[in-house]
C-alpha cells in the first residue's frame, strides 16, 4: 500500500468519524426555544367538558415556549419541542402574560382551539368557546391603547384530537404568533 492510498483511507475515516460524532452530539443536546410565554398545564382528575367547570387538579407542569403555536398533526404539540403536555386528554392550559402595545389601534386575537378556551384582556372577557369542538380559529377584536396590557388565555383539552394557537394582528396587518414581537406589540 502506498502512502497516498493510506492517507486517502485515513482522511475518509476521519471525515466519517467526525460526521458520526456531530450527529451524536446533535441528538443528545436537548432542543430549546426562547422562554417568552409561560404555560401552566394542569392535568385534571375527571373529564373536562367546559372551560369553566370546577377543576380537580392532580398534577401541574410549567412550560416556557417562544410562541403559542401548539397544534401539529391534530395534537397539542409545539413545532420544535414536540409534545409538551405529557398527557393526551383532560388538561387545562393557562397563560397570563403582559404585553406592551406600541401603537393604539384595533387588534385581532385569533384563538385556535380543539375544545374550549376563554380570552381576557385587562380582565375583560373578549371571547370564548365553552365546550368541545374540532380545531377552529375564532377572531376576537379589541381596541388597545399604547402601554401595558394583561392577556389571559385559558384552554382545555377534553378527549380526542387537540390543539391550541393564538395569533394577533393590528388593524389589517398579517397575523403573528402570540409571543413574536412586532412593530406594534412587544412580549
Amino acid at each position: 500500500m502506498n502512502i497516498q492510498s493510506y492517507l486517502t483511507k485515513n482522511w475518509f475515516f476521519s471525515v466519517a468519524l467526525a460526521l458520526v460524532s456531530a450527529l451524536i452530539i446533535y441528538r443528545i443536546i436537548p432542543i430549546t426555544v426562547d422562554p417568552v410565554v409561560k404555560l401552566i398545564i394542569s392535568k385534571n382528575r375527571v373529564s373536562i367538558s367546559n372551560i369553566y367547570q370546577q377543576r380537580d387538579i392532580e398534577n401541574i407542569k410549567e412550560v416556557w415556549v417562544d410562541v403559542l403555536n401548539l397544534e401539529y398533526k391534530s395534537r397539542f404539540s409545539h413545532p420544535k419541542l414536540g409534545n409538551i403536555a405529557d398527557y393526551a386528554e383532560d388538561f387545562f392550559v393557562d397563560v397570563d402574560h403582559k404585553i406592551t402595545v406600541k401603537k393604539t389601534d384595533t387588534y385581532r386575537f385569533l384563538v385556535g382551539s380543539d375544545d374550549g378556551f376563554s380570552l381576557k384582556v385587562d380582565g375583560k372577557l373578549l371571547c370564548e368557546h365553552l365546550g368541545d369542538r374540532p380545531f377552529t380559529v375564532q377572531p376576537c377584536v379589541v381596541h388597545l391603547t399604547e402601554g401595558e396590557h394583561q392577556v389571559q388565555v385559558s384552554y382545555f383539552q377534553g378527549y380526542g384530537n387537540s390543539g391550541f394557537t393564538v395569533e394577533y394582528a393590528r388593524g389589517d396587518d398579517s397575523p403573528r404568533w402570540f409571543g413574536d414581537d412586532s412593530s406594534s406589540v412587544k412580549f
